[in-house]
């Protein structure tokens, strides 16, 4: 594989730089920060380009906070200065690792997406019996620093991009994930090795769909199951052979560990289509979809947390508003959803008026 030279000028023009500072202020103009930078844009973006020319630029400290919608999460967001250069990055290095990834792995790529990913799995969960579904236990936190630095290298050979990169992924090293040992470790293994990216920060996904995609090469060469969706770190195999799924769940256990990385506990079932898989929030049968309750029981509290504050003063009939509709178009995805599009919408009316 040729390895991408010279990339440090471009990154550091001005028409990248520009295009980094509308995309980071893309569904964030009305914010305080990106008005701040919008008044001293010009100075900000020489600034900027100053400090990653002179190689002088350093991630600052992440805003973190914690979510707890589905499941408890800490976000980190890099401050706007940062974001900037993520995205400068991004415009240039994403096109050189698509090069090399394959048309399976859906996540946050041009073209593809969640409800591209969602209309393949419904095709593949049609046409085969069973389904391997595996996820990575604590993804973003077990990435391997020395690994991923390794991976990135395999494409990029500029050495002021590459500390620029360097420097994203040492800004960031998970200490509340348990360590983890791997065949061949001594005792002290886990404590020598860094890990950890940032959930919250563009970089990160284009690290986290790097770092899986040789694993996506060998199961597409080596293993060649009839179907396959990667989504992140949510792994799919369709075939018609159980028994070759149960063999193939053993082997990709194998290839995981090889990545520093294992697979969730209760996540790795091969399971009959009939039984309906779960996948990005809905539930796929070989005959119909249908959105998980669980979804469906948050939007409902959403809702209500949200015409509370609307009855108190503190939010607006547009939120609620913009909600059930980025709620309905959700599940109008699927024409067997149709009906629930229905049903939902005199329920949330009650809910809103405090019904």
């Amino acid at each position: 594989m040729k390895r991408a030279g010279n990339l440090f000028g471009t990154i550091c023009s001005w028409d990248n730089l520009e295009l980094a500072a509308r995309r980071a202020r893309r569904r964030k103009r009305y914010r305080l920060y990106a008005e701040r930078f919008e008044l001293r844009r010009e100075s900000i973006l020489r600034a900027v380009r100053d400090e990653l020319v002179a190689g002088a630029w350093t991630p600052k400290p992440y805003r973190t906070f914690t979510i707890h919608d589905p499941k408890e999460r800490t976000i980190c967001a890099p401050c706007y200065r940062d974001r900037i250069v993520h995205h400068a990055l991004h415009n240039v290095v994403a096109p050189i690792f698509e090069r090399s990834m394959v048309d399976r792995s859906f996540s946050c790529r041009v073209g593809m997406g969640t409800k591209a990913a969602r209309a393949e799995c419904r095709r593949l969960t049609a046409r085969h019996s069973h389904v391997l579904k595996m996820d990575v236990r604590k993804y973003f936190p077990s990435i391997d620093h020395a690994i991923l630095k390794s991976k990135i290298r395999r494409h990029i050979k500029c050495r002021p991009t590459l500390e620029v990169l360097d420097g994203i992924v040492d800004s960031w090293r998970d200490t509340e994930y348990p360590p983890m040992w791997f065949p061949g470790d001594d005792l002290l293994a886990p404590a020598t090795r860094s890990r950890g990216l940032p959930i919250g920060a563009l970089t990160s996904q284009l690290f986290a769909n790097l770092f899986l995609n040789r694993i996506d090469h060998w199961i597409l060469e080596s293993v060649r199951p009839a179907g396959y969706i990667r989504y992140t770190d949510d792994l799919l195999l369709f075939s018609n052979d159980k028994t070759f799924l149960h063999e193939t769940r053993d082997r990709l256990i194998e290839q995981m560990a090889a990545e520093r990385l294992m697979p969730h506990p209760t996540k790795r079932r091969v399971h009959a289509c009939r039984e309906g898989i779960p996948f990005l929030g809905f539930r796929f049968w070989p005959d119909r979809v249908r959105v998980m309750q669980e979804g469906r029981i948050r939007f409902e509290r959403r809702i209500r947390r949200m015409a509370a504050a609307w009855r108190r003063g503190t939010g607006t009939l547009g939120e609620i508003g913009a909600s059930m509709y980025a709620w309905f178009q959700f599940v109008r995805e699927f024409p067997s959803t149709e009906g629930l599009v229905r049903a939902e919408s005199g329920r949330i009316r009650v809910s809103a008026a405090g019904g």
